[in-house]
């Protein structure tokens, strides 16, 4: 599948996804590398799994060993309404970078749109 269908498909999600491991914890995805021994987080974050992996894809070319890892973030663990709010604006802003590097604008999905 190609990068723009998988990328407009990610899209859908307009929030991290929830941990069910966790009360009130969610995944949030990067792209890292390893550097001396330790890993470089170089994108992100990501709302999604799919969107990294893309990332993460693309960034190869500079970085040969670009992975997508996931990691979870609570808001219950370290309350802080600000950090909650910068992490999803953090977010938006990877995946308007990343719709720029595949060329695209973010698809805009909506209930009516689903219908037709």
């Amino acid at each position: 599948m190609s990068h723009h269908i998988r990328f407009a498909e990610a899209c859908k999600a307009t929030d991290f996804t929830t941990d069910p491991g966790t009360i009130g914890g969610y995944i949030v995805w990067t792209v890292q590398h390893v550097r001396e021994g330790q890993r470089v987080e170089i994108e992100g974050p990501f709302f999604t799994e799919e969107e990294a992996r893309i990332s993460a894809e693309l960034m190869r070319v500079e970085y040969r060993g670009a992975r997508a890892y996931q990691s979870t973030h609570c808001s219950a663990w370290n309350p802080d309404v600000k950090r909650e709010i910068a992490i999803r604006n953090e977010a938006m802003a990877a995946r308007m970078l990343l719709a720029g590097q595949l060329g695209m604008e973010i698809p805009k999905h909506s209930a009516q749109g689903a219908q037709e």
